[in-house]
Formats: C-alpha cells, sequence, structure tokens
C-alpha cells in the first residue's frame, strides 16, 4: 500500500542526490543533537557556578550508571528505526503501523522494568563506581530522580527515532528545542528555588530535568498528532506479530549490549578515574561534557547514514547504500579535524568555560588541560567509526556491531587504561592514552568488517513487496 501524504517533512531517500540529502538531513539531525548536550554543559556549568566543583563531581560519578540503565531501551529503539525505515523505502505504510505497535509497548514495559532495578540498585551501583564518599549522598539523589523519571526521556528517545526513521529531522529538531529551553528554564529555578519553591541543590538539577521531560512529552505528542499520520496510537496496527517482534529483539539486544559495554567500559573507567581523587572525576567529567559535544555532529552524520542506508536497503539499492557511507564518511572527517584543532590549540580555555579561575580550582582547570592534550586528537576516529556503524546497523547487523566494540573498549581499553595508570606510571594520562589508542584500534576493525560485505546478506523484513 502506497505511503498517506503528510504536509509533514518526512523524505524519500531512495531517490535523488545522496550527498545534498546526507548534508540536508543530517545537519538538523546536529542541531537538534548539540541542543541537548548544550542543554547538559548548561546544567552542568549551573551546578558547578551555583554549587561548586563537588557538586561537578557528584553529578559526573552518576553520568556512567545513567547511561548504563537505559542502555537495553536505547537498542531497542534503534532496532524500532532501523526497521520503520526499512519500511519507508517499501513504500508499505501498513507494516509501518503494526512495527509501531509492537515495538512501542514491548519497549514501554521494559522501560519501566528498567526504572525499579535501577531504584533499587542505586546504592550499590554508586558503590561500584567508587563515587568519592564525600559527594555519594548529592549523587544518590540526583541519580533516584532521573532513573524514576526514566519513562518520560524514554517516549522523547521514541519519538525521535520514529521521526528519524521517516526522514523528519526537522520535526525532531522543533521536539528537542522544547527539551533544550525547558531544561534552561527549570534547572537554575530548582537548584536555587524561587517563592514557595526551596533550594535543592544537586536534586534540584534532576527535578528541573525531569520536569522539562514531562512538559516536552505532552506537548510534543499533541504537536506529532496533528502533522504526523502515524504517530497516532489510535490508528496503529495492535495485531500481535511475532515476526516484529522476534525483529525487535534480534536487532535490539545485540544494539543494547552493545550500548551497554560502551557504558560500562565508561564505569569502569569512571571508577579508575575516582581512585584518583575528586579534582580529577570534575576535570573528567568536564571533558565528557565538551566530548559530547564535539562528538554530536559525528553521531548524527552516524544517525543520518542509519536512516538514510536503512531506506535503500528496504528498497533494495545497495550502490546508493555505499554512496551513503563514502559521503557520510567524508562529511564527518571535515567536522572531526576542525574540533581536534580547536582542542589542541586552545585547551587551557576548556575548564574555565565551568568553574571561576581561582586557587581553589587551578588543580581542576589543569587537569582539563593535560585531557586535552590527548583527547583531542580522538574525534576523527569517531567520524570513520560512527558512519561504518550507522550503515551496519542499517542492515540489521547489530551482532558484529557488539563484538566489535567489546574487543576495542573491554578487551583493549580497560586493560590498557589500568596498566598505563598504574604500572606505568602515567596516572590520569594513561586513561586518557588508552582512550585515544582503543578508538583508533576501532577505527580498523569496523573498516574491515564492512569490506567483507556479510552485513549485506542480511534480511530482516523478508523479500520485498510488490507494491
Amino acid at each position: 500500500m502506497c505511503l498517506l501524504r503528510s504536509k509533514n517533512p518526512m523524505q524519500d531517500f531512495t531517490e535523488g542526490n545522496i550527498g545534498k540529502q546526507v548534508i540536508n538531513f543530517s545537519t538538523p539531525l546536529m542541531f537538534g543533537n548539540l541542543l541537548l548536550s548544550v542543554y547538559g554543559i548548561i546544567n552542568m556549568i549551573w551546578v558547578g557556578r551555583l554549587l561548586g566543583h563537588t557538586a561537578v563531581a557528584a553529578v559526573s560519578a552518576s553520568l556512567p550508571i545513567i547511561m548504563l540503565m537505559p542502555s537495553f531501551l536505547i537498542g531497542l529503539g534503534m532496532a524500532t528505526n532501523v526497521l520503520i525505515a526499512q519500511a519507508f523505502g517499501r513504500k508499505d505504510t501498513a507494516l509501518l503501523r503494526k512495527i509501531l505497535a509492537n515495538s512501542f509497548f514491548t519497549s514501554m514495559l521494559f522501560c519501566l522494568l528498567i526504572s525499579i532495578i535501577a531504584l533499587l540498585l542505586r546504592r550499590h551501583l554508586l558503590e561500584w563506581v567508587h563515587a568519592p564518599q564525600e559527594i555519594r549522598d548529592m549523587a544518590l539523589s540526583y541519580l533516584t530522580i532521573i532513573m524514576a523519571t526514566l519513562v518520560f526521556q524514554f517516549f522523547i528517545n521514541w519519538m525521535t527515532g520514529m521521526l528519524r526513521g521517516l526522514g523528519d529531522a526537522i520535526t525532531v529538531v522543533k521536539i528537542l528545542i522544547l527539551l533544550t529551553v525547558f531544561n534552561i528554564v527549570f534547572v537554575p529555578l530548582f537548584i536555587r528555588g524561587i517563592g514557595p519553591l526551596p533550594p535543592l541543590g544537586v536534586a534540584g538539577a534532576a527535578w528541573g530535568t525531569a520536569l522539562a521531560s514531562v512538559t516536552t512529552c505532552i506537548i510534543g505528542y499533541i504537536y506529532l498528532l496533528r502533522h504526523n499520520p502515524y504517530i497516532n496510537m489510535h490508528s496503529w496496527d495492535y495485531s500481535l506479530d511475532w515476526h516484529i517482534i522476534r525483529e525487535v529483539f534480534v536487532i535490539g539486544v545485540p544494539a543494547s549490549l552493545q550500548m551497554m559495554v560502551i557504558s560500562l567500559a565508561g564505569v569502569f573507567i569512571l571508577s579508575l578515574v575516582n581512585s584518583f581523587g575528586t579534582d580529577v572525576t570534575a576535570a573528567f567529567g568536564i571533558g565528557m561534557q565538551i566530548d559530547m559535544l564535539a562528538a554530536i555532529p559525528l553521531m548524527s552524520i552516524g544517525m543520518a547514514a542509519t536512516s538514510i542506508a536503512g531506506q535503500n536497503l528496504g528498497a533494495q539499492k545497495i550502490d546508493r547504500v555505499f554512496q551513503t557511507l563514502r559521503i557520510s564518511v567524508y562529511f564527518g572527517l571535515a567536522i572531526a579535524l576542525t574540533c581536534t584543532a580547536v582542542l589542541a590549540i586552545f585547551p587551557d580555555h576548556i575548564g574555565s568555560i565551568f568553574l571561576k579561575e581561582s586557587a581553589e580550582h587551578a588543580n581542576v582547570l589543569n587537569l582539563v588541560s593535560r585531557y586535552y592534550h590527548w583527547m583531542a586528537f580522538i574525534f576523527p576516529c569517531f567520524a570513520v567509526t560512527f558512519v561504518i556503524q550507522g550503515v551496519l546497523r542499517s542492515a540489521g547487523d547489530t551482532m558484529a556491531l557488539l563484538v566489535l566494540s567489546f574487543i576495542a573498549l573491554i578487551v583493549i581499553r580497560i586493560p590498557l587504561a589500568y596498566l598505563l595508570a598504574g604500572p606505568f606510571g602515567f596516572k590520569q594520562d594513561g586513561i586518557w592514552m588508552a582512550m585515544l589508542f582503543s578508538s583508533a584500534l576501532a577505527v580498523g576493525l569496523n573498516w574491515l568488517y564492512y569490506k567483507g560485505g556479510w552485513w549485506k546478506r542480511k534480511h530482516i523484513l523478508g523479500k520485498q513487496k510488490t507494491i
């Protein structure tokens, strides 16, 4: 059945100039994802400026756990994105509506389960990452609130993932603008208090983020009801389809495990970082915020590659998939090398964005500068890896991505970080060296697998239907 026409800016990537499509689709995704990163940075700036570096360390100690627990949901969301993109490429509306119903409610149930598990284990998780005792209570309050309101973050991620699969980056940006504005407004109000609202400190940063998510969910869904022909749950096909559910898990579970591997590696790295004291933890937290900001454009290009390649795989146009990868890599490298140049030339200025220059903060600012002597050069690695993974993911070949990530992050990065930081005597600089080396290795591993061509044999939706 042919897709319904709509004023919603959905795009068909199976025809037209791929270079323009990569740029035109990934650019708004970059902007939207940069907004997400910016509000995270602004939240951290509010925490640092209003509460000091110990509060920054408390939030930083919670971040890897916050990334770890929802990883399974992120993987299921990736599976939904891939299935929607391929069904849209086939122009099969009936299949789209069935995918939406089966994947959404499956993912929602898991989201609630993960929230409960995280709340029950939150104290043990902070002990696991060796959060310093002096910041543990603050970190616990922040972690508790974020995990209790995870379902609202999930719904936003689901909406934006569904829209990416349909080639609609413009509405994604609109939703993320709402989320960013609400965060910028609510977080400082909850931290410092206003009127009858008392100052809530670090917990206030979490409450501000939670309220921003709730408000964005409500407004975003109401908007999409009027502008998107697929978001209305009353029009979905609720017939149970075990093939779709199976594909959601076959694609989503390895993708989730890959996210868990990435998060688990982050937990081990943070645990090692924490062993060097609060100043190093604070410097690492600041560095992670900048890294996420610089990596957002590269991740966005990878997301665009998934949607564009996915639609073309659904339409069985493999040559356009190859073009998508080549053009996306060139585009990503241009951005990555710019980021590397800026961070390598101006490392001394990064920390002062978050902390006032003073004797109390001098050591943290110096540690941030040392961090970028190494980490400034990691972004070209990200540019290539994210695009290759985006194409492999569009084919549903997520098991290979899991194995490749496990080798680079767990087998190589973690032992190397412990060796360089400990027996070899490089201390925290050894951690940054290990992160850079393992990222360079990941480029080679992913490229070799892509050239092998095994991903081209995946057929996640069965044979092409006649339209």
